[in-house]
């Protein structure tokens, strides 16, 4: 069983702090997944536990396996922040994980040939958007992406957080997830299908009072006028 267990100061938790300009006064909540729930003998794929935070501006998400030991494997983010979205099982990598549509949001990481991670958005078909940042602890087993800017822009919309799903996969298309974070049962495995059933909820941790909000919605739209 899934258990958002705790909120834990930002400092404490390792998420890249390199890559991130978040105060320690900020608070990450940490998402443990159980040790051993999946049908093959791929440890860096089995997910312990998804911490997730915010700065206000960016939003960040670290990753941790059972063991890392390996110079492979793939990692899924799936997000719904809004109405409308996706079809169900369908992503930009094309991997069998039923029970998500409506989704708003991807971003897939890889440790293959060097690690790197991309970020989509959806809009009747997936395009690439984000800039998006990546760090490996080997050291932890975690894995830490950051999107830029993504609250700032949700925020601007009058959004407050947002539903989320994290798997881990392999790297041909039609794969499943071979870990799911949340109250799913051990997934098939390799040459099966895989489906989610729970959904867990970030709320952001820094939102502005609703004028401030209008605000953004109006400096949003300024900055949208100046790029045309």
């Amino acid at each position: 069983m899934c258990m958002m267990s705790r909120v834990t100061p930002l400092a404490a938790v390792v998420i890249g702090t390199a890559m991130m300009a978040a105060s320690s006064s900020l608070a990450a909540v940490v998402y443990d997944d159980p040790t051993g729930d999946i049908a093959t003998g791929n440890p860096n794929l089995d997910i312990t536990s998804v911490t997730v935070w915010d700065n206000g501006n960016d939003l960040g998400f670290t990753i941790t396996v059972d063991n890392l030991d390996a110079d492979w494997g793939k990692y899924m983010l799936f997000i719904d922040y809004q109405d409308g979205g996706s079809a169900d099982n369908d992503n930009p990598w094309a991997r069998n994980v039923s029970g998500l549509g409506g989704m708003d949001f991807f971003s897939g990481m890889w440790l293959d040939n060097g690690y790197n991670a991309t970020a989509y958005s959806y809009s009747g078909g997936w395009y690439e958007s984000y800039t998006t940042g990546i760090d490996v602890d080997w050291a932890s087993n975690s894995i830490t992406f950051v999107m830029m800017d993504v609250v700032t822009s949700w925020m601007s919309q009058g959004i407050t957080g947002f539903d989320f799903e994290v798997g881990t996969t392999g790297g041909g298309s039609g794969d499943p997830a071979i870990d799911l974070i949340g109250d799913e049962d051990v997934q098939p495995g390799w040459g099966g299908g895989s489906h989610s059933i729970d959904r867990l909820r970030y709320d952001f941790s820094t939102v502005p009072a609703p004028g401030a909000l209008a605000l953004l919605g109006l400096a949003g739209l300024a900055s949208r006028r100046r790029r045309r």
